[in-house]
């Protein structure tokens, strides 16, 4: 046995051990934490690039397919399909990129754990909507049928934000292509009331089914869920633990998703 002075020394002696080993244990944690941030900023400058920059298109590419389609005429304009896909695989892609740097914000912040995974899933889903649009294992008018159906959720998507905020808010649809100018053919600066009217006229037209949705028309069904179990099998999506009928969708369990 110690005399009482040894066992305070011994004890004062362990803990400071401990303290000294939690402290490093958080430097560590706090640079694998700043890394990851570091590296989800890299994606989001790629996915900017990405979204922004010509694609490189392969001479047997499903992308050369789509230039020789004929033009998509909506209303009084005609627009070649290829660039109605381009547009709004990219619409998609720079969501991505901007849901990526509030990714690494919230990181660094080490403030919200439920919001970090709600950005994550957000991420995720634009990333999805994204490959939708330019799946290479489906044809042209399929591809085609996807960003039709894709754009006037997102046109009236943008209605309704503006419906909320008043006309003050900024264009949902405006994209800045490389050389920093505005495009505005697909949608700012437009009606979008008259852009919904316009595919929903051309889809019918082309013989295609047209069904009223819970907000806007559909020509193809598409959901997070039917993408991500039918993707993942055909062009390699990792599998999403996050469908709408999981819990952590919705943020009802953190102590599960921390884990």
């Amino acid at each position: 046995m110690t005399g009482k002075g040894d066992a305070s020394k011994h004890d004062e002696a362990w803990a400071t051990e401990i303290l000294e080993q939690l402290n490093r244990g958080t430097q560590e944690a706090h640079k694998r934490r700043d890394a990851l941030a570091a590296a989800v900023d890299e994606m989001a400058h790629g996915f900017t690039q990405l979204g922004l920059k010509p694609w490189t298109m392969e001479r047997k590419s499903p992308a050369r397919e789509d230039i020789k389609a004929p033009d998509v005429l909506l209303g009084d304009r005609a627009e070649p399909a290829a660039t109605i896909l381009r547009y709004e695989s990219a619409v998609n892609i720079l969501s991505a990129a901007d849901q990526l740097r509030g990714f690494a914000v919230l990181l660094r912040a080490e403030a919200s754990l439920m919001g970090a995974v709600s950005v994550a899933r957000g991420i995720f889903e634009a990333c999805l909507w994204a490959t939708a649009v330019i799946d290479p294992t489906i044809t042209t008018d399929e591809r085609l049928q996807r960003a039709l159906t894709r754009r006037p959720a997102r046109l009236s998507a943008g209605i309704r934000l503006k419906d909320m905020l008043g006309d003050g808010v900024a264009n949902a649809d405006q994209v800045i292509d490389s050389d920093d100018h505005i495009e505005d053919e697909h949608g700012s600066n437009r009606d979008p009331a008259k852009d919904i009217a316009d595919i929903v006229t051309y889809a019918k037209g082309r013989g295609w089914p047209v069904k009223k949705g819970r907000r806007t028309s559909e020509i193809t069904p598409l959901s997070i869920d039917w993408l991500s179990e039918n993707l993942e099998r055909q062009i390699g999506i990792e599998g999403y633990a996050w469908t709408s009928g999981s819990s952590m969708a919705h943020g009802e369990h953190a102590a599960d998703t921390a884990s």
